[in-house]
């Protein structure tokens, strides 16, 4: 994906999809190499259709620019590019949209912004701004791209974003854009030149999902470090977390680790395995670590004491923090022995 915005510049620009970072990115470098900082203030403007009509958008575009050789439009919430029904009681003069369109003026850089996953491309509108505008389709991002981008955020604080911290970060996070670019920065901001952007600093540093604690909390219990987990399950439970979400996160990894071990076993790779179990390829790696810890019978074990926790639980043999703790106990002694 090219998000490179090169003069000379497009009279139109329609950028669309749900991935909001990207969007904000290629917004702020088209109105960058369209304007010079200090023009921006009389030739720049944006317009919300939710709000105002588009002709007013369209008769700001054809104004000659103030001081400046060119102006940028900002169009807002083009809802009627979709197939949505918006709450509004704006009326649009689509048809002068379209001549607009099919003749932009030279001086104006009309950007159309619309944070939709889709366009309704069945309307004349949207196949006029397909042929005659400068489109970023901005939804679907590959892997590739998304650690590009992230390393180039490193880089600008002067920190080294490596492949073992991306595949980390997108295990403690999730694939959502904002929020990593926002760890990679926290975490290149900490560590600075003289130390990587590695897997232990984003463990570190970086914000961690509760899936993530869960993870780290079943590592400690298979390589047998008891005290280690059972601060780590009252941290969790300091932070409000409830006592059977945490028992059914933890059977949850348990029950993947012992999936992983057994594709693993009958030949299936890593990305074989992560379509089969539904997780991402990263954390099937990280669970085939764990398998290594544990038989296969230890991990039916622990399943089991899960499942023999959750009833106590349930059953109100036993409080639900002392069975957890007894659970960590158990798993990490049948370990031993």
């Amino acid at each position: 994906m090219d998000l490179s915005v090169r003069k000379p510049l497009a009279p139109v620009y329609l950028l669309y999809g749900t991935q909001d970072y990207l969007l904000r990115l290629v917004k702020r470098n088209i109105i960058r190499e369209a304007l010079p900082a200090e023009s921006r203030d009389f030739n720049f403007s944006s317009y919300d259709m939710l709000e105002v009509p588009v002709e007013s958008a369209l008769e700001d575009a054809e104004t000659v620019p103030f001081m400046g050789e060119k102006r940028v439009v900002l169009i807002e919430n083009p809802f009627f590019l979709t197939a949505e029904r918006a709450r509004t009681k704006v009326d649009h003069n689509l048809r002068r949209f379209e001549q607009y369109i099919e003749k932009p003026s030279p001086d104006t850089v009309l950007l159309i912004e619309a944070h939709y996953e889709k366009l309704d491309k069945r309307k004349k509108l949207v196949k006029t701004l397909e042929k005659t505008a400068h489109v970023y389709e901005l939804s679907r991002l590959s892997d590739a791209t998304l650690y590009a981008l992230l390393e180039k955020i490193a880089a600008r604080h002067g920190s080294v974003y490596t492949k073992e911290g991306h595949e980390q970060l997108l295990s403690s996070v999730g694939p959502h854009l904002t929020q990593l670019a926002n760890e990679v920065e926290k975490c290149a901001l900490y560590c600075g030149e003289n130390r990587t952007i590695d897997r232990d600093a984003v463990l570190e540093i970086g914000s961690r999902s509760l899936e993530t604690n869960v993870f780290l909390l079943v590592n400690k219990v298979m390589q047998k470090k008891t005290a280690d987990a059972l601060h780590l399950l009252h941290e969790l439970v300091s932070m409000k977390e409830e006592p059977l979400k945490l028992l059914a996160l933890l059977e949850r990894q348990f029950r993947i680790v012992y999936q992983v071990a057994c594709y693993r076993d009958a030949g299936y790779t890593q990305k074989n395995i992560a379509g089969k179990i539904g997780v991402h390829p990263y954390a099937v790696k990280l669970a085939a670590d764990q398998s290594r810890l544990y038989s296969a019978d230890m991990l039916k074990t622990a399943l089991e004491k899960c499942a023999e926790a959750d009833y106590r639980i349930k059953t109100g043999g036993m409080d639900k923090l002392l069975a957890l703790e007894l659970l960590i106990h158990r798993i990490a002694s049948a370990a031993s022995a």
